[in-house]
């Protein structure tokens, strides 16, 4: 971070979990973490430790640095959202490298827009899905367990992941449908006479009943 002369506030290393618990009560959102998953003979702490800062930082950058890169697939079932897995086995200049990118990536998020102007999934696949809001139209399943179409402006992309965390993540987003989950503010008209809504990209989206109360309790008619 000195190298590129990013702006540091603060960088604070823990050896123990019980020191970091212990101030992470105290700490601001929006930060980078970098943790390790097995500490002191415990197999899955940094995803405990990972489930705690998620309880406090919402949107902050997770990585896991670690040499157990078969706990990636299962990140998921702790909801902490990480956005790479280092492997501490590779040469040190790719260690670095790596380490790098992802301090990279963190400040360019935050230069593009506010982190919370952000979408940022992993799937459960362990693939990070990350896009503006402003360029979603809206999630679809696809008849196939936990695959889902995410349509946004001029691009489609399959992803693994459940419709009901994702709605969860932003009031931005909607369940019109248990088939269809859709950004409010792309929608530009909305017919209850015939059950849809067209988007701004012209495409209907079916409403359910229950889809109708939910917009009319947001206020969306």
């Amino acid at each position: 971070m000195k190298t590129k002369k990013y702006p540091i506030t603060e960088v604070i290393t823990y050896d123990k979990t019980r020191d970091f618990l212990e101030s992470i009560t105290h700490l601001t959102q929006n930060n980078i973490y970098f943790l390790d998953i097995a500490i002191k003979g415990m197999q899955n702490a940094g995803l405990i430790i990972a489930e705690k800062i998620r309880q406090k930082d919402a949107i902050g950058q997770i990585s896991f640095v670690t040499t157990h890169l078969e706990f990636a697939p299962i990140t998921y079932e702790y909801k902490v959202n990480a956005h790479d897995f280092i492997d501490k086995m590779m040469p040190q200049a790719e260690f670095d490298q790596k380490i790098q990118e992802n301090i990279d990536h963190f400040i360019d998020i935050n230069k593009l827009k506010p982190l919370e102007a952000i979408f940022s999934y992993t799937s459960r696949t362990g693939k990070v899905i990350e896009a503006v809001y402003s360029d979603i139209f809206y999630f679809e399943t696809t008849g196939i367990p936990h695959k889902l179409l995410l349509q946004m402006d001029g691009e489609t992309l399959t992803m693994y992941g459940n419709m009901n965390d994702i709605s969860e993540m932003s009031e931005r987003l909607v369940r019109v449908h248990r088939s269809y989950l859709v950004n409010r503010e792309c929608i530009k008209r909305v017919y209850k006479k015939e059950k849809v809504i067209v988007l701004d990209d012209d495409t209907k989206i079916p409403v359910s009943r229950a889809g109708f109360k939910l917009m009319n309790q947001l206020g969306i008619t």
